[in-house]
């Protein structure tokens, strides 16, 4: 997972900074497989960890496999394994500037931003 992150997030955004943080070991990640190889991933922050709410982050998708509509189906699956985990709270993310319309088309509203993220434009967006 930690291959497929750092290939996306720090080589082809060309973003340098530590992935792996002191969140990892307290997530939940979830990981989708093609055969044996690992194409897509993200992690489900608990509640109280990055915010009050639930959040989903790290969300990758090789790129190879993308236009296939698998970003979309990540997404829903983070979100139904989030809210049967913790089913009293909100999703918040901080979703990456050219991505905000995506987010929208799942219900996410941009409660904040645009700011810099690790010298990339992000908006806090909200899933009640």
């Amino acid at each position: 997972m930690l291959k497929l992150r750092a290939g996306i997030f720090i080589v082809e955004q060309g973003c340098p900074y530590l992935d792996p943080d002191a969140k990892d070991p307290h997530c939940w990640h979830l990981e989708g497989f093609l055969n044996d190889t690992l194409i897509a991933g993200m992690r489900i922050v608990p509640p109280g960890v990055s915010y009050e709410e639930v959040s989903i982050g790290r969300v990758v998708v090789a790129d190879e496999h993308r236009g296939q509509g698998l970003g979309r189906e990540l997404m829903v699956r983070g979100i139904a394994c989030s809210r049967s985990l913790w089913p009293d709270t909100g999703i918040r993310i901080s979703g990456q500037g050219y991505l905000q319309e995506f987010y929208h088309s799942l219900d996410f509203i941009t409660v904040d931003g645009p700011y810099l993220e690790d010298d990339l434009p992000h908006f806090e967006m909200l899933l009640s």
